[in-house]
Formats: structure tokens, sequence, C-alpha cells
């Protein structure tokens, strides 16, 4: 299991929420990531690192 590094950026906050996640793979964190940024309206982007390798940044067209 990898240890990931999720940064949320909030509408309501000008700095990134940290959250962290255990996946086997990038794509588990990656789905992981999906469901966390559509849980809420005020979630802009998140984006996902596995320690120095950024391993996507998504975003929601919320339009």
């Amino acid at each position: 299991m990898t240890t990931y590094t999720l940064y949320v950026r909030d509408g309501r906050y000008a700095v990134p929420t940290l959250l962290t996640v255990e996946s086997r793979d990038d794509e588990g964190a990656r789905a992981f990531a999906l469901r966390h940024l559509e849980s809420s309206t005020h979630y802009q982007s998140v984006e996902i690192w596995d320690d120095e390798r950024q391993v996507a940044e998504l975003t929601l067209d919320r339009a």
C-alpha cells in the first residue's frame, strides 16, 4: 500500500486542505480523490501526489 497526499482546493479558503489516503495503486487514489471532489460543491480541484511525483490533478466543470 502506498500513502498518497491529496491537496483539496476549496472555494471558501485560500489554503488547500491536506488529506492522505492509502491505496494499492494510482487508480485507487484517483478514484478516492474524485469521490471526495464530488462530495461538496465548494471543492474546486484536487491534486494527488505520491511523495514528489504528481499523480494527477482533477477538476470538475460545475457550470
